[in-house]
């Protein structure tokens, strides 16, 4: 054989192969949609929204297909002349028309007025210091690290090299200086024309803090050769130690506000090492079964006196230690040393027993049972609870508890002016604290009332345990109707209700005002309105200030139709039907139900198409594709979840087929995590689908009840028996109920295919949740595809496997809800089978 022949031989088998990986490449790929592709790609998001302080620019981020970030900085009055840039990771507005951004390594000035820009290369990063007006630049390694400060008009006030860090603590400049072998503190001075060194050593400096005690300074924590070692700073300089043998094994330390102005409140803590490099022994009576995956972290809380050079440890059987205001008091919880989990009781209220210690006195007072949810002022002076059917309000200086006679569902603010607003249902009142007098300040037609400008802290004592106030001396305010997502929102000022946004359908988000209240921003949009960017000045009419997704004109014709029904105690709820672009009332159409819980508030936002779905669902690519949408709620009983899903989704079926238009033969179910479960049961349960999907989802909850959640590192069961799953007792109690609400144990039931996914990583739904429901179906033939996503979580985070689902979900329901054959992925299971 001639040497031509054997290549020609070898070309040719080279070409087969090529082929053969091809053909096998096509049964397993999804079918392109180019429309639906090119309709994704000129899509983008908005992020968020910041306004000039004078409200006459607005700085919008968007985010597209691609996830590249992009900034538009417009002006909110004619002629609304933009600017875009991309790659910004830090903004801040000088002044009103003076704008600095970091762009990469670029420090780049922008004049709005005249929109000339300056550049300044080789930075690390910039910062603003609000309160004192000041910019920073932090320059690279080519200058040194060199930092300098500029007041608002960029006027160079100093300049100081060998800078690694600086941290804004309490309206305090501190800048981490190495110069040489020596680790400097230094603090600027309030112009930052200067700066004195507070603190100077070998040692790294591992944290800073400044102290709120009576005597001013900061606690300054080195990283010695001994371990962590921590200091008080006077303002004078002076320096004491926290030395105390007991403490000096912890490794970090954290300072929290103190109620104690003679004290530091600290909270000291360690990690110790895992010894599980043979086997892991694990005990029945740890109640923190994270210490196996993280190692156990011993920590203590502790009150340091510098001046008296005293320390105090914090009763242990105590946690959550909070500081109320500077009285000496700390909220702290009871530690539950009979739980069998540290979770344990996380569904339930008053699951803790609080207590009110008094550090100075060592008073403590148990506190009523408060449902889990307290409103601090701003100043911790006052503690407002509901208990016994009362609202009680706590005067921390004085001990005495009033009690105000408002609704047990009323909202309190604690105002800028030292009042308590409430706002019940469709009204707003004013309360003195002094003489409990009350006024109503505002009344409107509406459901419920939302002050928007409200501060809200969280604490350690709870999460709904928090502070709440207002800092403004003017409030923000939505009026909401609950059943047809209508709002309407007002601005209130010394008495005036002014409307800014008058009453309608649309979801507004970002609403914030300029600093003197008479400027204002939001955003609008819903199922049919891509979001637009609003602007309004006092009471002049608003005006359209930036469009996203212009050239979205389909979203205009998509339609919505409210379907209602009940529940399964007989209440009312809604489903939306909402109708492709171009619908056809002469038409039938296939129907693409997608279940969780109660979704109807989420209806109004606009329906953003992707590929970047993290759950698995995209309702406008499948209203391009001419499906029709349902999104119903679902309400619960005592029968099990369930159950109730299958009672609440029968019933929203039952309506639905009394639209003509509607193909009831071709509807299919979906859902994801929880919805995904009960996709699972109603699949078991039903014959009115023609095809499933689900993600991510439970299958067996008589397993699951038992089995360990690496997401939360602790057993499911509290999450099985109070939580979501609502099953209100334990397996052992009463095992039929399980059995009736297990989707496992009905699989022989499924009458329509049904497409499983998961992620390969889900740490909060096991990922043989889905292996096992899938050899379930397949034991019993029935028509199943399993995907297992590679690296993902509960939910689908990469483009990729997002792409991939996204068209795979797109090809499930036109295989089967379209008839439309010839897809290889899905006939590779179809064709012969069983």
């Amino acid at each position: 054989m001639n040497s031509f022949l054997c290549k020609l031989i070898y070309i040719l088998m080279m070409l087969l192969g090529m082929f053969v990986i091809r053909y096998q490449l096509v049964i397993y790929a999804q079918t392109p949609r180019p429309e639906l592709e090119k309709l994704a790609e000129d899509t983008v998001e908005p992020l968020v929204m910041q306004m000039s302080p004078d409200g006459k620019y607005v700085l919008m981020f968007e985010i597209n297909e691609d996830s590249k970030v992009s900034l538009i900085i417009s002006e909110t009055q004619k002629p609304f002349r933009k600017i875009r840039k991309t790659n910004v990771s830090k903004n801040f507005f000088l002044r009103n028309d003076i704008l600095v951004l970091q762009v990469g390594s670029v420090f780049q000035k922008i004049d709005l007025k005249s929109q000339k820009e300056s550049v300044i290369q080789n930075i690390k990063t910039i910062d603003f210091l609000e309160g004192e007006r000041q910019l920073l630049i932090h320059y690279d390694s080519s200058k040194n690290n060199m930092l300098e400060i500029y007041d608002d008009r960029f006027i160079l006030r100093q300049r100081i090299e060998s800078v690694l860090r600086w941290q804004k603590t309490e309206g305090d400049l501190i800048i981490f200086e190495n110069k040489g072998e020596m680790k400097n503190l230094l603090k600027a001075s309030s112009d930052g024309r200067s700066y004195r060194t507070i603190w100077s050593s070998e040692d790294e400096v591992y944290q800073l803090s400044k102290s709120d005690t009576e005597k001013e300074g900061y606690v300054v924590s080195v990283s010695a050769a001994k371990g962590l070692k921590t200091y008080f700073v006077g303002s004078d300089l002076s320096i004491a130690e926290l030395d105390d043998p007991s403490i000096s094994k912890y490794t970090q330390i954290t300072v929290k506000k103190s109620s104690d102005s003679n004290a530091v409140f600290l909270t000291l803590s360690d990690r110790l090492p895992i010894d599980d490099k043979t086997v892991s022994i694990w005990y029945g009576k740890e109640q923190d079964l994270s210490n196996y995956f993280y190692g156990e972290r011993p920590s203590v809380d502790l009150l340091w006196y510098p001046k008296e050079q005293k320390v105090v440890k914090l009763d242990s059987s105590y946690s959550g230690y909070t500081g109320i205001g500077r009285t000496n008091l700390f909220l702290r919880k009871k530690v539950d040393k009979e739980k069998i989990d540290v979770i344990e009781g996380a569904d339930k209220v008053d699951h803790y027993e609080m207590h009110l210690w008094n550090s100075l006195s060592g008073e403590d007072q148990i506190l009523e049972k408060d449902g889990d949810v307290m409103y601090f002022d701003k100043g911790g002076n006052f503690i407002l609870r509901y208990v016994k059917a009362n609202w009680k309000l706590l005067d921390t200086r004085t001990m005495t508890d009033k009690v105000i006679g408002m609704p047990s569902k009323a909202v309190p603010y604690f105002s800028s002016s030292g009042t308590i607003l409430w706002s019940s249902k469709g009204e707003l009142w004013e309360l003195n604290i002094n003489d409990l007098q009350k006024k109503k300040i505002l009344s409107v037609n509406a459901d419920s009332i939302e002050v928007i400008n409200v501060v809200k802290k969280s604490t350690e004592a709870g999460f709904h345990r928090k502070y709440y106030y207002l800092d403004d001396p003017y409030l923000l305010i939505a009026a909401h109707h609950d059943n047809d997502l209508r709002s309407t929102y007002y601005m209130l000022d010394q008495g005036k209700k002014s409307v800014i946004i008058q009453e309608s359908t649309d979801r507004i988000k970002h609403l914030q005002s300029s600093n003197d209240g008479k400027n204002f921003i939001w955003t609008e949009e819903n199922y049919n309105k891509p979001p637009v960017v609003m602007t309004k000045i006092e009471s002049s009419a608003s005006r359209t200030v930036y469009q996203y997704n212009a050239q979205d004109k389909g979203a205009k014709t998509i339609t919505k139709k409210q379907l209602y029904y009940k529940g399964v105690n007989n209440e009312d709820l809604q489903a939306s039907l909402f109708l492709p672009a171009n619908f056809d009332s002469e038409k039938k159409y296939p129907v693409v139900l997608w279940i969780y819980e109660k979704q109807q508030e989420f209806t109004d936002k606009y329906l953003v198409p992707t590929f970047k779905n993290r759950r698995g669902f995209n309702a406008r690519l499948l209203l391009e594709s001419g499906y029709m949408v349902l999104i119903p709620d679902i309400n619960y009983g005592n029968k099990g979840a369930g159950l109730s899903a299958l009672q609440c989704i029968n019933n929203a079926l039952d309506e639905l087929s009394k639209l003509e238009q509607v193909d009831t033969k071709k509807i299919a179910l979906m859902g994801q995590s929880f919805g995904g479960y009960e996709t699972n049961f109603i699949a078991t349960h039903s014959n009115r689908f023609a095809a499933y999907i689900s993600g991510a989802s439970p299958s067996d909850i008589v397993h699951m009840a038992y089995s360990f959640n690496y997401n939360f590192k602790s057993p499911d069961y509290y999450r099985i028996e109070g939580g979501q799953f609502r099953m209100g007792e334990s397996f052992e109690s009463n095992n039929q109920k399980y059995f009736d609400n297990n989707p496992l144990y009905h699989a022989s039931k499924v009458t329509a295919p049904m497409l499983l996914w998961t992620g390969t990583e889900d740490k909060n739904v096991d990922r043989e949740e889905t292996r096992t429901f899938f050899s379930a179906l397949r034991k019993y033939r029935k028509t199943v595809i399993a995907l297992f996503y590679a690296g993902e979580g509960h939910t689908i985070t990469q483009y990729p496997a997002q792409k991939d689902y996204t068209l795979r979900m797109l090809d499930w329901f036109e295989y089967f809800l379209k008839n439309k054959g010839n897809i290889p992925w899905i006939d590779k299971q179809m064709k012969d089978a069983y």
